[in-house]
């Protein structure tokens, strides 16, 4: 299905991944201190980064390159859009999501002391972006639209439009690389997201189950569902926390 793709340049491949993740994280340092002075918490400079850059940035490569791909429509630039069997759907995206969790729940333990020993020169905000030890320096309402901006731009939006491009639009352009492919895309993709560099090896180690899926059944809505889930997880987490503390 991808053979009539043209794979892209290593130098391309590279600057198309991280593009988008430098163009959020310069966002979120630009907005930071006028969204906390405006009386909201660092999490929602980041949501606006999230909207305002890798959004609209990634739908935008998605979209131009569409006479590139197979078949027609919106998504025509994604050949990764193969049907699954009826049974596929049943088992791989529960294998897929405990994989990572996983993952990511192992790796996780390297997370702090690496923030600590490579990044803790870093601002608060940035480190920790949802500040839970001071939660009630923010008001219940702007925790009420930041937390909801959180559930739809990081449980939904964020990650569906990362499959899209990430698994989607870029791994089928990567055949050069063979079964190493998906191993170079999620490092790659981890990399992307400098606003958490210490995540870096914890990242890897979830995405890469569901990553090597979408490669081999050729389906990128198998990413999507599996991404979604993984990062509803994590974003239901921090908001009961955070709504347990704000009453």
């Amino acid at each position: 299905m991808t053979g009539r793709l043209a794979p892209l340049s290593m130098p391309r491949l590279v600057v198309l991944h991280l593009l988008p993740g430098g163009i959020a994280t310069l966002l979120f340092v630009v907005l930071a201190a006028p969204i906390e002075a405006a009386g909201f918490p660092p999490l929602a400079a980041f949501l606006i980064a999230i909207a305002a850059g890798i959004v609209p940035f990634e739908l935008a490569v998605v979209a131009s390159g569409r006479q590139a791909g197979a078949g027609g429509g919106t998504l025509a630039a994604i050949p990764y859009r193969r049907p699954m069997s009826r049974r596929d759907w049943l088992i791989l995206p529960p294998v897929l999501l405990v994989a990572g969790v996983t993952g990511f729940g192992l790796l996780a333990l390297a997370d702090g002391p690496i923030r600590d020993a490579l990044f803790g020169w870093l601002p608060e905000w940035i480190l920790a972006p949802v500040p839970l030890d001071s939660v009630d320096e923010y008001s219940r309402s702007a925790w009420i639209v930041t937390l909801l901006g959180y559930f739809w731009l990081n449980a939904v939006v964020g990650p569906a439009t990362e499959e899209l491009y990430f698994r989607g639009f870029l791994l089928p352009r990567m055949a050069q690389f063979g079964r190493w492919a998906p191993l170079i895309n999620v490092f790659l993709f981890s990399l992307y997201h400098f606003w958490s560099p210490w995540q870096l090896l914890s990242r890897v180690a979830g995405v890469l189950p569901f990553a090597y899926a979408v490669w081999w059944k050729e389906n990128v809505y198998l990413g999507v569902v599996v991404h979604v889930a993984l990062n509803a997880i994590s974003v239901a987490t921090v908001v009961a926390i955070v709504v347990g503390k704000i009453g």
